[in-house]
This record gives C-alpha cells, sequence and structure tokens, in this order.
C-alpha cells in the first residue's frame, strides 16, 4: 500500500480541508462584518490564505465571494475525487453546496454563542479585551444587528440572538429536508 493511500494520511488531508474551510468561511464573516482589517486575527487569516486570496480575489458590492468559490471547489474537489467518484457533477455539487451552507450556519450559531458568552463576561465585570475577542464582537454585532432591526431590545432582554439562533436553526432544518428529498433517502434525524 502506497503512503499516500493509507487512511492515517486520508484522514489528515481530509481534517486539513475541514480546518481549510472554516477559516476561509471565517475570513468570509469577517469581510462580510467589514471588521477592523488591521486587527492581529484578520491579518493572520488573510497570510494564512493568502495564495487563495490571491487566486479567488472575486468580489461583488465589497464583499468577496471568492471565498464562497473557493470554499465550494475545495469542498466539490474532494467530492468527486474521493467520496463520490463515478457520480455526476451536478450531484457531486449539490453535495458540496450542501456542505458549505452546513458549515456557514455551523460559524454564524458558534459566532451568535460565542457573542452572548462574551456579553454576559463583560456584563460581570470580566475584561477579555483582545484581537480575537474583539474581531468576534464585530461579527457578532454585524450579523445580530439584522436581527435587532426586526426585534428591538425591550425592558432591558434582547432577544434577537435568539431568534437568530431559531432562524438558522430552522434553515438548516429546510437545507437537510430539501437535501435528502433530492437525493430519495429518508433523513432519521430530522
Amino acid at each position: 500500500m502506497n503512503f499516500l493511500e493509507t487512511p492515517t494520511f486520508v484522514a489528515l488531508l481530509l481534517n486539513i480541508k475541514t480546518i481549510v474551510i472554516y477559516l476561509i468561511l471565517l475570513l468570509f464573516m469577517v469581510e462580510l462584518a467589514r471588521a477592523d482589517s488591521y486587527n492581529k486575527v484578520a491579518r493572520i487569516l488573510k497570510i494564512i490564505l493568502y495564495p487563495i486570496l490571491l487566486i479567488m480575489n472575486i468580489h461583488y458590492k465589497k464583499f468577496n465571494v471568492g471565498l464562497l468559490f473557493s470554499a465550494l471547489l475545495i469542498e466539490f474537489l474532494v467530492q468527486y475525487f474521493y467520496y463520490l467518484p463515478g457520480i455526476s457533477v451536478g450531484l457531486v455539487a449539490s453535495v458540496a453546496f450542501y456542505k458549505i451552507a452546513l458549515a456557514l450556519i455551523l460559524v454564524l450559531k458558534a459566532v451568535i454563542i460565542s457573542g452572548v458568552v462574551l456579553s454576559w463576561l463583560y456584563m460581570f465585570g470580566v475584561s477579555f479585551y483582545n484581537s480575537f475577542t474583539s474581531i468576534l464582537q464585530e461579527v457578532y454585532e454585524s450579523t445580530v444587528s439584522v436581527f435587532r432591526n426586526i426585534i428591538p431590545p425591550t425592558g432591558g432582554f434582547d432577544l434577537s440572538p435568539l431568534v437568530a439562533i431559531f432562524i438558522l436553526q430552522l434553515s438548516q432544518r429546510v437545507l437537510n429536508t430539501i437535501y435528502c428529498a433530492n437525493l430519495g433517502i429518508g433523513c432519521p434525524y430530522l
């Protein structure tokens, strides 16, 4: 057996692929939130992903859709050559789109939950102010502000993070249902 075909090497490559996709989606969220580009975390993300940014620098209305295309392309190539060889290109593209959409929903939920926990810690006087928490707060505020415009804070309670998590969970359910219906399989976890 060749070293490149060993299960350990394949698992390592798949884990690297997952990490790179999450870093790409995180940088997409940072750029979408128009967070501080001089922040250390944003600069480190841009340095790590510099080859991708160099090739896939496609902007539409001031945000980089090339990052989403690169995440889709990486997932498509892995699905096409490793998981689903011999399957039609359209089906592989739909699987890649589904996986990237789920990963983006997961990143958004993690940002919202982290932002809520940080706001509670700040409320109790704990100070964690650094580059990571500041960029996390900027992404959190830009994400939750969409829902805050719909349901403004009343009586000191801000329900917008709860509504955001609910809508993200609902969109994840709808995406799972559509995906399973298109493949013609039953999804027992729904």
